[in-house]
């Protein structure tokens, strides 16, 4: 479930405190046994997903929020405007920028969204 609009997935941290000291101590074998249940498991609801198939990086640079990312590709979308996801992205950063650079929170990351359409 990670790895996309949330946080780093378990197999990433675990790769990258290995041999320190803060190496977890978790077993790898055990742990690509659970991603391959879970990419099974993923398989079943894959119609539903926002077809998004990698963690966006200019998330430091637009700042939308995961949850708000894919319903704001959904509306894009509903509204004819798909082909221009990233002009809605940077629109979203200038909505943000003039409403002051606002905690993204529900109602708040909304009202920038919005407006970021509105644009």
């Amino acid at each position: 479930m990670s790895g996309m609009t949330s946080q780093p997935s378990i197999g990433a941290i675990m790769a990258s405190l290995e041999g320190g000291d803060l190496d977890p101590g978790l077993d790898a074998h055990n742990l690509r046994q659970i991603d391959h249940y879970w990419a099974q498991v993923r398989l079943l609801y894959s119609p539903f997903e926002a077809g998004l198939t990698g963690p966006d990086p200019e998330v430091y640079e637009h700042e939308i929020p995961g949850g708000q990312l894919t319903n704001l590709l959904f509306q894009a979308a509903q509204q004819g405007l798909g082909s221009q996801w990233a002009q809605t992205k940077k629109a979203y950063e200038q909505a943000n920028d003039l409403l002051g650079d606002i905690v993204k929170v529900t109602p708040t990351s909304k009202v920038v969204g919005d407006l970021a359409q509105f644009m």
